[in-house]
């Protein structure tokens, strides 16, 4: 898989420093981005597989902006002065709570540990471009159009897989849930749901037959319970 983006929201230019230098040891091989706000991250319109986002950023709040934030990232994780508010913080995608009174060590050891369970490339599979590596939690949705399947990590990054069918993308992704007879979703980014459609966050919309829409809203409830 190629260099996967991740990013930083903080308003201070000594936390954007330290971070930058620590982010960028724990996950060597990603490409760091910097935002002074979330207005300014949002104005962007990229798609970032990690942000991490304070608490205070300005005047703008990182936990009320974060639903919206949450479109254009697969995981969250706060790096924040304010350890009060730890429990307004957790939603599906946010994957930790770290505080900027924590040493250099112990802020690194908190990321790789988000590391380690979300982005350690543990799988591979073979694409039209070449075999990439990955970690299951990072696939958003298998897609099956016409002959060739498609596996997507968000909008700015899908590949066309080489020899696969469906059953087995199943077989080697158990966790994903299959809404119709050509896709497979990863629920944790799903957005909302309707009988007639899901809406993940970075917008796109797949629609389960009406064999398996019942089992999806199952499913989908049962993650948010």
């Amino acid at each position: 898989m190629k260099q996967y983006p991740i990013c930083i929201i903080d308003d201070s230019e000594e936390d954007q420093k330290r971070l930058l230098n620590i982010a960028g040891k724990v996950f060597p091989e990603a490409v760091c981005s910097v935002f002074s706000s979330c207005s300014e991250f949002l104005a962007s319109s990229s798609y970032y597989l990690l942000v991490l986002l304070d608490i205070q950023v300005a005047e703008e709040d990182g936990i009320r902006c974060s639903q919206e934030i949450s479109m254009h990232a697969s995981f969250i994780a706060y790096v924040t002065s304010y350890n009060e508010r730890v429990m307004d913080a957790f939603a599906p995608k946010v994957a930790g709570f770290l505080t900027k009174s924590m040493t250099d060590e112990e802020l690194s050891a908190g990321l790789q540990k988000i590391r380690n369970r979300y982005f350690v490339l543990s799988m591979q599979i073979r694409t039209r471009t070449g075999v990439i590596s990955f970690h299951p939690s990072m696939v958003q949705y298998v897609s099956k159009r016409g002959r060739t399947i498609y596996i997507s990590f968000g909008k700015e990054m899908e590949y066309q897989l080489v020899a696969e069918i469906i059953q087995h993308c199943q077989e080697i992704l158990p966790d994903l849930c299959r809404i119709n007879q050509s896709e497979l979703v990863n629920l944790d980014y799903v957005r909302s749901i309707t009988p007639e459609a899901l809406e993940l966050y970075d917008g796109t919309r797949l629609y389960p037959s009406r064999r398996e829409r019942r089992h999806v809203q199952e499913m989908f409830l049962r993650r948010i319970q």
